[in-house]
């Protein structure tokens, strides 16, 4: 790990809400300080396949598809700056 017999790494991370970069430490422990992140959260790549409709859903009156793509997908790491994050919590 950087930063010598510390057991710590500082790592940069993007926003996915507002796109700043920011430093966040992550300890051995695999707690971290800085930001806040919620998985990894897959997205599909264009171009390598569709949506294909697999079944149906009711809800209530409401009626929808039930869809799985069929092609590739990348993950991305989930991050929220502080700022981000506590502008979030009054929503809830």
């Amino acid at each position: 790990m950087q930063g010598g017999s510390t057991g710590k790494k500082r790592l940069k991370r993007k926003c996915l809400i507002c796109g700043k970069y920011f430093y966040t430490t992550v300890y051995e422990n695999r707690k971290y300080s800085n930001g806040h992140y919620f998985g990894k959260v897959p997205t599909q790549i264009e171009g390598t396949g569709e949506w294909k409709k697999v079944g149906a859903f009711k809800i209530g009156k409401w009626k929808g598809n039930t869809i799985k793509w069929t092609g590739k997908e990348k993950k991305y790491e989930y991050w929220e700056c502080n700022s981000c994050y506590k502008e979030a919590e009054h929503l809830g």
